[in-house]
C-alpha cells in the first residue's frame, strides 16, 4: 500500500496546480456569433485566472482552519467527557454510600431492635426451658405469660404467696413472672440470692427498655432524614446526569455537523477543481454575455433553448461550514455555561450531602454511645473519628476535587488498559482507517499554522460578489412582494433566502444584518429545559433558514425592467424539463420579479448579476 506522505492524492495535494494547469492548457473557447471585442476577451481571461487564484488561497486556508479546529475540539471534546464521566461516577459513588448508610443504620436498628425484644422475654422470663433462648413468638410468649399470672395453689408456696397477698414481692416493673421469677420472689426478703436474681431480671427489663428507646429514636429522627436525602438526591443525580449527557450529546452532535458541512463544502470544492477552465470560463463569461444580448433584444427568453449544465456554486456549502463553525463555538460557550452550573451544583449538593451525613452518623452514635455505656473503646474512637472530621468548605470542596480527579485517573487507566489489550491486534487497521478518515475529508498533509486565524462571515467570503435586502414576487399574479436577502456568488448563481416572519426589516437593509436574522437562537440543555420535557436536541435543524428559497443559475437567466420608471425588474430562467414534460418540450421558463427601493439600487443590481464573477 502506498506512503500517503510520500505520495499525496491529487485530490488534496495538487489542488492548485490541477486548477491553474487546467486552465494554462486548455485552449481558449472559440468565441461566438457575433465575437465580441479582443480586449474583453483578455480582461474575461485574466478575470478567470484572478478568481481561481482566490479561490485556490480561499481553499487551502480554509483546509488549515479545519485540521487545526478538529485537532483542538477533539482534545476540549475528550476533556469535558472525561471530566463528565467522573463526576457520574462520584454521584453514583454518593448514592451508593447514602444507600450504604440507610442500609447500616436500618440493619443496626433492626439488630438492636431484636436485641431488645430478646432482654425483654429474658427479664419477663420468656425463655425456652431446653434450649435457653429467649422466646420472642407472641403466641408462644402469651401462653407462658398467661401460666405465669395463674398462681399454683397444689404447692406450698403457692397458698402462702395466696395466704400473704401483698407479702409477695414483684419486680419494678410489675410485669407478670415466669414460675422461676416466682419461686425466685418468694424467697427474696429472705436470701440475698433470690434478690440478686430478681435484679438481674430486672436490669434485663431495663436494659430492653434503653433498647426500645435507641429504635425509636433511630426509627424517628434518623431513619426518615436518610430515606429523605436518599430519595432526593436519587433525584437530583438522575436529573443531573440526563442534562449532563444532553449535554455532551449535544457537543458531538454540533461537532458531527462540523464534519459533514466541511466534507459537504469539501466535495463541492473537489468537484469544482475537477472542472477544465473551458467551463469555468464558459460558466462565468457566459452570465454576462447572455444577459447583455437579453437586454438588447429584450423578451426574447422564451425563445432561447441554451441551457448551461453542471452548474454548482461552491459558497453555499462554504458558508453552510463557516455557519456551522460559528454555530458550534456558540454551542461550546452555552454548553461549558452548562456544564460549569451542572458542576457547582454537583459539588454543592455532594458537600452537602457529605455534611448531612456526618450529623446524622453523629446523632446515631450519640445514641448509641448512651447505650453502651459499658463499651466505651468500641464507640470513642468512632465517635471521636466523626468529631474530628473537618466541614470546613474549602477542604470539604478539595475533598471533592481530589475524588473527582482520582475518579477520572482511574477511568483513564481503565480505558487505556483496554485500549492497549485490543490495539495490538488491531493497530495497522487503526492506523489505515485514521489515515483514511482524515484523507477522505481532505486533511491530510496540511500545515495546521496556516488555519490560526477566525472564520469571518460568509458575506465577506472571495465566493460572494453582492449581498441586498431586495423584494421578491414570483410570477403569479396574485402573489405578494417578499422581503428577501438576495446573494450574488461568483460561481454565476442568484441565491435568495426568504426571511423569518417575524424580521422586521425593510428593502435597502444591510445584509449582515438580514443574514443574522437567518441564524437561529443557540440553544442548549439546561436544567429548566430537562425539567419541562423540552425534547434536545430538536428535530428542527439549525440551518432550515440559511438554506436558499430560490437559487437560480444566472447563464440561464435574462435579465429585463419591466418599465422605464419603475425599480422592479424580471429574471426569466431557463430550465431543463423533467418528467413526463420532456415528451413535450426540452426546456421551461420560470419567473420572477425583484425590485430594489430605487430605480438605481436596481441597476447597480442587475449589473453584479450581469458580472458575477467579479467582487463587489
Amino acid at each position: 500500500m502506498a506512503n500517503d506522505d510520500e505520495q499525496p492524492s491529487a485530490t488534496e495535494a495538487d489542488l492548485c496546480s490541477q486548477m491553474e494547469s487546467a486552465l494554462a492548457n486548455t485552449p481558449p473557447a472559440p468565441p461566438s456569433s457575433p465575437p465580441p471585442p479582443p480586449a474583453n476577451n483578455d480582461n474575461d481571461a485574466s478575470s478567470t485566472i484572478s478568481i481561481l487564484q482566490r479561490r485556490t488561497a480561499n481553499h487551502t486556508k480554509l483546509r488549515s482552519y479545519e485540521s487545526k479546529r478538529r485537532t483542538a475540539y477533539e482534545s476540549k471534546l475528550q476533556s469535558s467527557s472525561l471530566y463528565w464521566r467522573a463526576f457520574r461516577t462520584l454521584m453514583n459513588d454518593s448514592l451508593f454510600e447514602t444507600r450504604r448508610a440507610q442500609l447500616l443504620l436500618r440493619g443496626w436498628t433492626s439488630a438492636t431492635e431484636s436485641y431488645g425484644e430478646d432482654m425483654r422475654s429474658v427479664g419477663l422470663g420468656c425463655i425456652d426451658e431446653k434450649l435457653g433462648v429467649p422466646v420472642v413468638e407472641e403466641r408462644r410468649k402469651k401462653k407462658m405469660l398467661e401460666g405465669m399470672m395463674s398462681p399454683d395453689k397444689s404447692s406450698g408456696a403457692g397458698a402462702a404467696a395466696e395466704s400473704a397477698g401483698s407479702s409477695t414481692s414483684f419486680s419494678a416493673t410489675q410485669q407478670p413472672r415466669s414460675p422461676q421469677q416466682k419461686q425466685a420472689s418468694q424467697f427474696s426478703s429472705s436470701e440475698k440470692c433470690g434478690a440478686m436474681i430478681q435484679s438481674l431480671a430486672d436490669s434485663a427489663t431495663q436494659i430492653a427498655q434503653q433498647y426500645e428507646e435507641m429504635v425509636l429514636f433511630i426509627k424517628k429522627e434518623v431513619l426518615p432524614e436518610l430515606s429523605s436525602l436518599n430519595d432526593h438526591l436519587k433525584s437530583e443525580v438522575v436529573l443531573m446526569e440526563k442534562l449532563g449527557d444532553s449535554i455532551m450529546a449535544e457537543l458531538e452532535t454540533a461537532e458531527q455537523q462540523v464534519c459533514t458541512a466541511w466534507e459537504a463544502y469539501y466535495n463541492k470544492a473537489v468537484e469544482f477543481s475537477g472542472s477544465s477552465s473551458e467551463a469555468f470560463k464558459s460558466r462565468h463569461v457566459g452570465a454576462s454575455t447572455t444577459t447583455a444580448a437579453a437586454a438588447q433584444t429584450s423578451g426574447s427568453a422564451s425563445e432561447s433553448n441554451v441551457v448551461a449544465v453542471e452548474c454548482s456554486d461552491v459558497w453555499v456549502d462554504e458558508m453552510r461550514y463557516r455557519m456551522a463553525v460559528a454555530f458550534l463555538s456558540s454551542c461550546w460557550e452555552k454548553c461549558s455555561a452548562e456544564l460549569s452550573k451542572l458542576f457547582i451544583t454537583m459539588k454543592n449538593a455532594e458537600c452537602d450531602r457529605r455534611n448531612r451525613i456526618k450529623e446524622l452518623l453523629i446523632q446515631a452514635t450519640q445514641r448509641q454511645e448512651r447505650l453502651w455505656l459499658g463499651l466505651p473503646s468500641v464507640v470513642n474512637p468512632v465517635l471521636k473519628e466523626l468529631i474530628n472530621w473537618s466541614m470546613e468548605r474549602k477542604l470539604v470542596e478539595d475533598d471533592v476535587q481530589n475524588s473527582i480527579r482520582a475518579r477520572a485517573q482511574a477511568i483513564l487507566r481503565d480505558e487505556t488498559e483496554h485500549k492497549k489489550a485490543t490495539d495490538d491486534a488491531t493497530a495497522t487497521t487503526t492506523v489505515n482507517s485514521s489515515n483514511n478518515k482524515y484523507q477522505s475529508a481532505g486533511l491530510s498533509g496540511v500545515d495546521q499554522k496556516e488555519g490560526n486565524f477566525e472564520l469571518s462571515s460568509p458575506l465577506v467570503s472571495d465566493l460572494m460578489c453582492k449581498a441586498k435586502v431586495i423584494e421578491k414576487r414570483s410570477g403569479n399574479l396574485m402573489s405578494s412582494w417578499k422581503v428577501t436577502l438576495a446573494v450574488v456568488t461568483s460561481d454565476s448563481f442568484l441565491q435568495l433566502f426568504e426571511l423569518p416572519p417575524n424580521c422586521k426589516l425593510q428593502p435597502g437593509s444591510a445584509p449582515e444584518v438580514a443574514f443574522q436574522n437567518l441564524i437561529p437562537p443557540v440553544v442548549v440543555p439546561t436544567m429548566e429545559s430537562i425539567k419541562g420535557g423540552i425534547k434536545i436536541p430538536s428535530t428542527k435543524h439549525w440551518f432550515d433558514h440559511l438554506v436558499p428559497s430560490e437559487s437560480i443559475a444566472l447563464p440561464n437567466c435574462v435579465v429585463s425592467f419591466k418599465d422605464e420608471k419603475s425599480s422592479a425588474f424580471e429574471i426569466v430562467e431557463t430550465q431543463l424539463t423533467s418528467g413526463a414534460s420532456k415528451m413535450f418540450t426540452k426546456t421551461v421558463n420560470r419567473k420572477m420579479l425583484l425590485r430594489a427601493v430605487t430605480r438605481a439600487e436596481s441597476e447597480d443590481f442587475i449589473e453584479a448579476l450581469k458580472n458575477g464573477d467579479q467582487g463587489t
